[in-house]
């Protein structure tokens, strides 16, 4: 079933109705401006894989309502982030506001946007962005390779179903998650098709236990769980039952 953009929209748009509008923590912007455990956390992996971000040109697709656009242009990085969610951009332009940094923002969508350019972008960065979009992920990817200038770095993060037993075993766990009704985590039909523009793909799995930040935010506990994430995933076929993939590659 093709996606339904309207109810997306809406579903963000709610969302970011009920964001709360405060200034990032100096501690949170310096954790990815010098990430320490990128081994641990996807996040981490994402601006570890990044590098030195001063200057670079970034697009976000996806960028809600503007946390992580914000961080990398703390870093130092020229971000333009675009969503298809109005709400959720209206927030994104007031949080960058407030902290004081210059990114610009853009309600469109992604699959029928014509403003990307061509060979634009330093690096394009997709944080559970494009498992709303599986059923337009060639158009996406096309106009995502477009946008990357040669030598560029496409870098994702998503939420993967490799066994349908485990995503069905998930939904058992009571812990609330806020899903639309057209998400499709990343299966391998979806990696073939990210391939055909960045044939180097590479990638990187975590969170067996991706349920654990449900429950507590508490670092020093998900540094914990993290170490027996990567215990886990040394075990031979055991990637089949991570939760989410960092993906990476370069133009």
């Amino acid at each position: 079933m093709p996606t339904n953009y309207e109810t997306e929209r809406a579903f963000f748009d709610r969302v970011a109705s009920q964001a709360s509008l405060a200034p990032i923590n100096q501690a949170t912007l310096e954790r990815y401006a010098s990430p320490r455990w990128p081994h641990l956390f996807s996040k981490e992996m994402m601006f570890a894989l990044a590098g030195d971000l001063k200057g670079k040109r970034v697009l976000e697709v996806g960028c809600g309502d503007g946390v992580t656009s914000v961080e990398l242009a703390y870093c130092g990085a020229q971000v333009s982030g675009i969503d298809i969610s109005p709400c959720s951009i209206d927030v994104a332009r007031r949080r960058a506001a407030l902290q004081g940094l210059d990114v610009k923002f853009h309600v469109e969508n992604v699959v029928e946007a014509e403003s990307l350019g061509e060979e634009i972008y330093d690096i394009v960065w997709c944080d559970a962005v494009l498992h709303h979009l599986v059923d337009s992920l060639e158009a996406v990817m096309n106009k995502i390779d477009r946008a990357l200038k040669p030598g560029g770095m496409f870098i994702a993060s998503e939420p993967i179903a490799y066994a349908r037993w485990l995503k069905a075993l998930r939904q058992l766990v009571p812990v609330r998650t806020d899903v639309t009704p057209d998400e499709q985590p990343f299966r391998d039909s979806e990696f073939a098709i990210v391939r055909k523009y960045f044939p180097d793909l590479q990638l990187r799995h975590f969170r067996i236990l991706r349920r654990a930040d449900c429950i507590t935010t508490y670092l020093p506990v998900l540094r914990i769980l993290g170490r027996v994430d990567n215990l886990l995933l040394r075990l031979p076929g055991t990637t089949a039952l991570a939760g989410n993939v960092v993906m990476w590659s370069t133009k």
